[in-house]
């Protein structure tokens, strides 16, 4: 059975102190590879859940509509990492279901997106 749990720490100088909490993501958490809260902000990283040659690599980062995220309201920006990553941030809010929503929100749109640029 694969996880559904994102855990959510708060980082100060660069280390996770305190936990904020726990939050069931229904779909796409595979494709979250590191998340925290630094100064009120939620930090969500987000990439492909295999690794990619350097033709899909750009393929990818061509073909990713970061607009959509914009629409939403997140700032994102592109990683360079060994695969295709992007940050995602917004504001933490000490609300489970806001909170919730918005990472079901990140992690849902994510893996559609990605499934649809893998089909091409």
């Amino acid at each position: 059975m694969e996880g559904r749990a994102l855990v959510l720490y708060k980082r100060e100088n660069n280390i996770l102190a305190e936990e904020l909490g726990s939050y069931e993501v229904e779909t796409g958490l595979q494709f979250i590879t590191k998340a925290y809260v630094e100064n009120d902000i939620c930090y969500i990283y987000l990439s492909t859940d295999r690794d990619v040659t350097d033709e899909q690599y750009n393929e990818i980062f061509d073909l990713y509509d970061m607009e959509l995220f914009e629409n939403f309201g997140f700032e994102i920006e592109e990683v360079e990492e060994y695969n295709p990553t992007w940050l995602i941030k917004f504001e933490f809010k000490d609300d489970y279901d806001y909170m919730e929503d918005k990472l079901n929100l990140i992690a849902s749109h994510h893996e559609m997106q990605i499934n649809e640029i893998y089909k091409n």
